[in-house]
């Protein structure tokens, strides 16, 4: 039996603005499923069927618990039919993911070792040689490390000062540029023994943060603290870009267990239902797909459409002449007609209007490389041009928008804010 999940959910997500300001970040959608479901469903397809969700505050806690319940449909659309109910933490003054992680393994009484993950990361990780690892090593922490390639910028993570046997002496939190120790980031996926336990117990209220409080801890004090370098595929979803990115990866197969089903064409998915509507168009070249495509059930797609490297969430209405490429729509969406997507996200429940325009690579005076991102719930008004790192929203989110510090407000009409990253 693999070891219990502990998921640690927390904060107001504000990086992924407008897509978090109705909902928690792990319950974005990536590729018709939520954040934190596409990584449990890594996990369970491994052998994972314990899931604890260690979430603060009513605005993570209740969407969490009305998304999952108690798991039975999760581990039904996984073909799985050996599972425990998923748990929930109760409602208490939670000081941070440490905290969260000594009050779960109390309260639902957890002896034995356990995965500790954060609930707005992917990972793609052989369970079983990470956990013969931490054993092999006699580990009270093993941390998932992730090798960043050479040019990409490594300053925004925790950078493992580790030695040549993988004991890991520390960590430097946000390094300057050529200050870093290693290449080697945390990916916020742990392993620990259970004797973790009595550790926060020693530790008392100084115990509130993992990154923070606990793995200074146990380094400073000696404890076998190893890193474990991860080959396969992870991605940290903090911002639009990196939510993109990530969908197109899954749409590239680079997530060894996570796989799409209804292959139409190789590298192309048409839920069946959608394909009953649109199969004759498609045969007769009305409808065109390009490169790696997932449309979900019921969409009704018109004549003239081209999709390309995109994902299509369910129920989604894509009218006559659109152009929708290296872009993902999210469900119940309607494109309206003659509309163009390029380098874009449309949240769910939006209106796009006529002849709009959503492509990242208009010329702007914005940051390069950021994306246009129609919210959730977004009517876009016929002919709008949102350009690179542009965001829309609907007006009523104004203030809270805002009121975060960390927009600039680039207009209005009479439904939508239109903002964008200082």
């Amino acid at each position: 039996m693999f070891p219990p999940v502990i998921a640690t959910v927390g904060g107001g997500g504000t990086r992924l603005y407008p897509l978090t300001l109705d909902q928690p970040k792990p319950l974005v959608d990536l590729c018709d499923t939520a954040i934190i479901a596409t990584l449990f469903r890594v996990l369970a397809n491994q052998g994972c069927r314990r899931f604890i969700l260690g979430s603060k505050g009513a605005e993570n806690t209740l969407p969490l618990n009305n998304y999952f319940k108690a798991g039975e449909g999760f581990f039904k659309r996984l073909g799985i039919n050996d599972i425990e109910e998923f748990s929930y933490q109760p409602q208490y003054d939670d000081r941070g993911s440490a905290d969260s992680l000594r009050y779960c393994m109390n309260y639902f009484d957890v002896q034995e070792d356990m995965l500790v993950v954060s609930g707005d990361n992917v990972i793609d990780i052989n369970l079983r040689n990470f956990i013969d690892f931490h054993r092999e090593k006699g580990a009270v922490l093993t941390v998932a490390l992730k090798e960043l390639p050479a040019g990409e910028e490594v300053s925004q993570y925790g950078v493992a000062d580790i030695g040549g046997d993988l004991r890991v002496r520390g960590f430097v939190e946000k390094p300057a540029p050529g200050r870093e120790p290693s290449r080697m980031i945390n990916t916020a996926f742990y392993l620990f023994s259970p004797e973790v336990r009595d550790l926060l117990a020693e530790m008392g209220d100084s115990a509130r943060d993992i990154g923070g409080d606990l793995i200074p801890y146990l380094t400073e004090r000696g404890y076998p603290v190893f890193g474990y370098p991860v080959k396969g595929y992870w991605i940290d979803i903090g911002t639009p870009e990196r939510l993109l990115q990530a969908a197109m990866d899954f749409l590239a197969g680079k997530v060894e267990h996570y796989a799409f089903r209804n292959e139409y064409r190789p590298g192309q998915w048409v839920n069946p239902k959608t394909l009953n509507r649109i199969e004759k168009h498609l045969d007769s070249g009305d409808i065109e797909l390009r490169g790696k495509v997932f449309i979900g059930r019921n969409c009704s797609i018109e004549k003239g459409v081209v999709i390309e490297n995109s994902h299509i969430g369910h129920t989604s209405l894509i009218e006559r002449d659109s152009k929708i490429k290296n872009s993902m729509v999210m469900s119940f969406s309607n494109i309206k007609r003659s509309s163009s997507l390029n380098r874009a996200i449309v949240g769910r429940h939006s209106i796009i209007g006529t002849r709009c325009i959503l492509d990242a690579d208009l010329s702007s005076g914005r940051k390069p490389g950021r994306i246009p991102v129609a919210g959730e719930n977004v009517s876009l008004p016929p002919e709008s041009v949102v350009g690179p790192g542009t965001r829309v929203a609907p007006l009523k989110y104004s203030y809270k928008i805002l009121a975060t510090g960390k927009f600039s407000q680039l207009g209005s009409d009479d439904k939508n804010i239109f903002f964008c990253e200082k």
